[in-house]
């Protein structure tokens, strides 16, 4: 009997161990992404960025059924930009699909959050992009795909 008892307790803490570890893919689960400096180009000031994470993070998520979300929405937590600013905060899924969204003001330190909610995105894959007052690209995240 107890070897029973210690068998299925086994089995449980593997199978939440690999339900923990995302072992089973097709989750409709928030992405993250780090945000850091970027410099559009002479084509673009909507590109993405390395998702290093050095100026604070992206979060993306798309509520809804894994294939059929609803909409788009999420957290922009900037660090370290510039004090006292405001930034312009854009969605894009490509370089000629950018979106804007609404603006992020900093305080004194340089930080500022900026919530994400957009009806128009659903499925796919998306990176946000700040530009600064002038219009020019000063931060983004890497690409992340939410279903």
């Amino acid at each position: 009997m107890r070897k029973i008892i210690t068998g299925g307790i086994a089995v449980t803490l593997g199978v939440s161990t690999a339900l923990a570890a995302g072992a089973f893919a097709g989750g409709n689960g928030a992405q993250r992404s780090g945000l850091s400096p970027t410099a559009g180009d002479s084509n673009s000031q909507c590109n993405p960025g390395s998702g290093a994470g050095t100026n604070g993070f992206v979060i993306v998520n798309a509520p809804g059924k894994p294939g059929a979300a609803r909409f788009i929405n999420g957290e922009v937590s900037l660090k370290r930009g510039t004090a006292n600013s405001v930034y312009t905060v854009w969605i894009a899924t490509d370089s000629s699909n950018c979106m804007a969204e609404g603006m992020l003001m900093t305080n004194g330190q340089g930080n500022g959050n900026h919530h994400l909610n957009d009806a128009a995105f659903k499925n796919g894959t998306y990176y946000v992009v700040l530009q600064d007052s002038n219009m020019q690209e000063a931060f983004a995240s890497a690409p992340v795909t939410v279903n």
